[in-house]
């Protein structure tokens, strides 16, 4: 009589499955604004926090996409550059769970100081395109962004920028 065994795989109660269940997080799900922004030397730097709106847990994973725009939303100049910024090193990209109100963090600088003969404008308003998504939320911003556009900005991190 042939012997039969079987292999079980014991893990904790409830957690099968539990991160692949998650979708992501969509534009229409997420809630963009400013948190606490400051300047020295130069350089402007404060967070922007993507709150769960949805009806349900989501995850967000990377950089989110990054635009200027005037007081009449034409499309200003910018360029992006994702890693660490002068108030917060990077996390890089990593799964952040957003239960429904949560909210996921990005530092995002710039500088104030125009390069050579640069004349800088202010921008009124943030474009914020969330990880792996084609729409953007606009953010209220005023933000004189000089170095020709020059945005930095982080990974999506559960934890804020610490003062």
């Amino acid at each position: 009589m042939p012997l039969l065994f079987a292999i079980v795989f014991a893990s904790p109660a409830g957690s099968i499955g539990a991160t692949t269940s998650v979708p992501r997080c969509h534009t229409s799900e997420l809630r963009v604004y400013p948190v606490r922004f400051g300047a020295a030397a130069g350089t402007v730097a404060g967070d922007l926090g993507f709150r769960n709106v949805g009806p349900h847990a989501c995850f967000v994973y990377g950089y989110p996409g990054l635009g200027l725009e005037d007081a009449n939303h034409r499309a200003k100049h910018s360029r992006v550059t994702w890693g660490s910024t002068v108030a917060r090193r990077d996390p890089r990209p990593h799964r952040v769970v957003l239960p429904r109100g949560r909210a996921a963090f990005v530092n995002l600088s710039y500088s104030d100081v125009p390069v050579g003969r640069e004349r800088c404008g202010p921008s009124a308003w943030l474009e914020v395109t969330p990880p792996d998504e084609r729409t953007h939320r606009l953010v209220p911003f005023g933000g004189l962004v000089c170095n020709y556009g020059h945005l930095t900005v982080t990974a999506l991190s559960a934890k804020r920028t610490p003062r």
